[in-house]
């Protein structure tokens, strides 16, 4: 298979070393234009070894960033990641009314939410109980 440039293959170097080595497992032979890479050849497998260093690389760096944010941003109180479904005053309302006899399925069409999330209340608070 012949690309006009590697960068063609994904969006991250990452992907392109996974598109390059599922390729390769196939049996299929890469050859790059622009970068002038044959995967056929040592160097070119060679060539292979060092991307994909570099993408681990990339890949830790994007991830030490990615936590650095998510401090930054607790340290400023900000909330990071996917919202609540339910708001403190909900949780509590769903786990009286769960003790109340009220089944998970009632529950969850009655705070649309999904039954992982139901449970998920009702396991925090079992949790804190102990």
């Amino acid at each position: 298979m012949v690309v006009a440039s590697l960068d063609r293959l994904g969006r991250s170097l990452s992907e392109v070393v996974r598109v390059a080595d599922d390729l390769h497992l196939r049996g299929v032979v890469l050859k790059s234009i622009k970068e002038s890479i044959d995967y056929s050849t040592s160097v070119g497998r060679m060539l292979a070894g060092i991307f994909g260093s570099l993408a681990a690389y990339e890949r830790e760096l994007i991830n030490e960033r990615a936590a650095e944010a998510r401090a930054a941003a607790a340290a400023r109180g900000r909330q990071t990641g996917r919202p609540s479904a339910l708001d403190p005053a909900q949780q509590r309302q769903l786990r009286s009314l769960h003790a109340a006899g009220e089944s998970v399925a009632d529950l969850c069409r009655s705070f649309k939410v999904s039954r992982a999330t139901a449970y998920r209340v009702l396991r925090s608070a079992a949790q804190v109980s102990v």
